[in-house]
């Protein structure tokens, strides 16, 4: 089995180009400007990769007006190694490199496919979970970090040396299907409010971005938006954290690695002509604690009068 330690190269048709069309999905906020190009490759790119889709009978036999998806994630970092390894071959010698991708960290520093990985950094990559093994040291290093591995070409042994490069990924939301409608205000229901996300939270107060990934189980809309009008009510809110990873104490593999590390639930009631303020509170005296995200909780943390039009 071969097994990818970097960004793939997006290709028009191609599954590959998936991770990374989704999560730039959430950064395309804008269609004009210098923002205007880009979107329009992301449209042309998930146009190819839906027809794919379609044509391969991914979603059965449901007519396209009934196709909906949703799918979301927090910022995260990508490592660009840029190297195909093969996990499933015994790597008790090694770990045997497949293919380099073009532009990565790998190429370079100089590696190529056939290379064997002897070691990183002084640490050995020979044994069953060599694969597991490089992906968390990559993952547990900061953008910058200096790389020598220990190779393996042609029968001689040489040392590469580079340095690490990583992206930043924006938050990533994408739907299929309908447009999620804006909460409609209900002068019955006694009338409506808003929820926002707008990051103006004091840092001191330990306070974070947050981001509001569903409203009452939906995406709220309109897309771009920061502040998300709703019916004066209870809502349950879906909430995933944009803490800075300067203020954590651990890698952003393990802030990944958990179901509930990034995403929280949260009850808000809402009255009329209220403007709730959401973020992320950094919990100082478990913010060592990364399991099920017991470092972090979504708080409403400021209520403002304002007029709901």
């Amino acid at each position: 089995m071969a097994n990818k330690l970097g960004k793939s190269a997006m290709r028009p048709g191609s599954v590959l180009g998936l991770a990374l069309l989704v999560a730039l999905a959430g950064g395309m906020q804008s269609a004009a400007g210098a923002d205007a190009p880009v979107e329009q490759r992301l449209r042309e790119e998930l146009r190819a990769l839906m027809t794919e889709l379609v044509q391969s009978g991914a979603f059965g036999d449901r007519p396209a007006q009934e196709i909906s998806l949703t799918v979301d994630a927090p910022a995260q970092r990508v490592s660009d190694l840029g190297l195909l390894v093969d996990s499933k071959r015994d790597s008790r010698d090694g770990l045997h490199v497949l293919a380099v991708t073009p532009g990565g960290s790998g190429e370079r520093m100089g590696l190529r496919g056939g290379d064997v990985l002897v070691a990183l950094n002084g640490r050995s990559l020979a044994g069953t979970d060599a694969a597991a093994t490089l992906r968390g040291m990559i993952d547990a290093m900061p953008n910058g970090s200096a790389l020598a591995f220990e190779i393996r070409r042609d029968g001689a042994a040489r040392t590469l040396n580079g340095t690490l490069s990583a992206v930043e990924l924006p938050p990533m939301r994408l739907t299929i299907g309908p447009a999620p409608r804006a909460a409609a205000a209900d002068p019955a229901a006694g009338g409506c409010g808003r929820i926002s996300e707008f990051d103006v939270a004091p840092r001191q107060q330990g306070l974070h971005a947050a981001k509001i990934i569903a409203i009452d189980g939906e995406p709220p809309g309109p897309t771009g938006s920061t502040s998300f009008q709703v019916p004066a009510g209870r809502h349950v809110l879906k909430v995933a954290e944009q803490i800075e990873p300067r203020y954590l104490a651990f890698n952003d593999r393990l802030r990944n690695a958990g179901p509930g590390s990034r995403y929280k639930q949260l009850e808000v009631d809402v009255a009329a002509d209220t403007t709730l303020l959401v973020a992320a509170r950094l919990n100082d005296d478990k913010r060592n604690e990364w399991r099920d995200g017991a470092y972090w909780d979504p708080v409403v943390w400021k209520t403002s009068a304002e007029r709901c039009r």
